[in-house]
């Protein structure tokens, strides 16, 4: 008698699991991200010619100033030995002279890796954050 009860009592401890469980499974979406741990060789490729435009836009950006001069930076057209633009990234550019700011964008990966850099000349690496827009409320003092 002990042995029914207890399977009738895991049964329904297992049906009462079962919508949290599908409800975890559709907020994880079954993304296969193109750049990361299982980055594929031709992947890895791409990155690596996206992370070669950045440098070399940032190099670009920095030749020719002087130290006694305010920078004026040129806008993507204007500046010389820039890479062509690897497969399926899309390239954003903006300067108003005294900055700059740009991001790669991987168009074809699930998970939108990205690239971007301004006149700082760090380069960063990232893809969006899961689950949308988190609001923080600020401390009001």
């Amino acid at each position: 008698m002990v042995k029914p009860v207890m399977l009738v009592a895991l049964l329904m401890g297992l049906a009462a699991l079962l919508p949290s469980l599908r409800a975890a499974q559709s907020a994880q979406p079954g993304l296969r991200c193109l750049h990361g741990s299982l980055e594929m060789p031709v992947q890895e490729m791409r990155r690596n010619q996206a992370l070669r435009m950045a440098r070399q836009i940032n190099l670009a950006e920095g030749a020719g100033s002087l130290p006694a001069q305010p920078r004026r930076f040129r806008p993507l057209d204007q500046l010389l030995n820039i890479p062509a633009t690897p497969v399926d990234f899309k390239v954003q550019f903006y300067t108003d002279g005294s900055t700059y700011t740009f991001s790669l964008k991987d168009t074809s990966d699930p998970c939108r890796y990205a690239i971007f850099s301004d006149q700082d000349k760090a380069i960063y690496e990232a893809i969006p954050i899961r689950g949308g827009v988190h609001v923080v409320p600020a401390e009001i003092q």
